[in-house]
């Protein structure tokens, strides 16, 4: 049996005095799904890093497991696939799948040995790791207000079937979780962390653990100093899409690309001093 299937995690539900509703969901999913997910502008969005992890570790988890579609169907005009292969043949595609993927090591990690032999340095991860991609998954946050679009076009029978799986579990989950009353959406805040900082301090934590998903996605694990050290480095440098995962209730409007919410994001676009004047 392959370990093949997407997995789906509500991080942050909230919802303010109008019943306007904004979700944060961490997804692990097959990487080549990446650029599907990427298309919807309504999303604001972080993802793992194919420069984050060193080609060797990369190697080593592509070699022993790599990722595989769960869903293989037979060719036919168009996008959309025919009918499905029995069991037993998709067993059969994985298995010569995967030893593609175990080629792929061999072949890269050959020619990571040549050059280094030839020159003295070895091929930076950033390259050597993108053609390992579609063996691989990857971890994303997406936080949205708007979801319709996205569950009408990904769940249609017309859509790829990884996406499928991807965009029912989201729908499920979205519709049996109950979100909270609030006017700050604060993804990856435990509710003791509520009691002990001020809402200051908890928005540059969240911010930096919704950027750590593009190394190593929040475990709960606390380490106040770096988190704080991460957010300013982060708004120095104008790396600012974890800055939209935070959100404030703007009850009717739509600000950027959120209804009835206004991002971190947006707050300090609209300040002079850069900060949220405790908004």
């Amino acid at each position: 049996m392959w370990k093949n299937k997407p997995e789906v995690k509500i991080i942050a539900d909230s919802i303010n005095e109008f019943y306007e509703r904004i979700t944060t969901f961490e997804l692990h999913y097959w990487r080549p799904l990446l650029p599907e997910m990427n298309t919807h502008r309504v999303f604001s969005r972080n993802a793992a890093s194919s420069r984050a992890q060193s080609f060797q570790t990369r190697c080593m988890n592509v070699w022993q497991d790599p990722h595989l579609p769960c869903h293989w169907n037979a060719e036919q005009l168009g996008m959309t696939g025919g009918e499905e292969f029995t069991p037993e043949v998709k067993d059969y595609i994985n298995e010569r799948i995967k030893e593609l993927a175990q080629h792929t090591v061999q072949y890269l990690e050959a020619l990571d040995q040549e050059v280094e032999k030839n020159t003295g340095n070895q091929i930076h991860k950033q390259y050597l790791n993108r053609y390992l991609e579609p063996f691989t998954t990857v971890t994303q946050l997406v936080t949205s207000t708007d979801w319709g679009n996205f569950f009408k076009l990904r769940m249609a029978q017309d859509a790829q079937p990884e996406i499928q799986d991807l965009a029912y579990e989201m729908y499920y989950q979205m519709s049996s979780h109950t979100p909270t009353h609030t006017t700050v959406h604060l993804p990856y805040i435990q509710p003791e962390e509520r009691l002990k900082y001020s809402q200051e301090v908890l928005e540059k934590i969240s911010v930096a653990r919704c950027a750590r998903v593009s190394y190593k996605p929040y475990t709960g694990d606390t380490e106040l100093k770096r988190d704080l050290k991460l957010y300013d480095r982060l708004l120095k440098n104008g790396h600012m899409s974890p800055f939209e995962h935070i959100a404030f209730a703007a009850p009717n409007k739509h600000c950027y690309n959120l209804n009835g919410w206004k991002s971190l994001r947006y707050v300090i676009d609209h300040s002079d001093s850069g900060s949220t004047g405790g908004v």
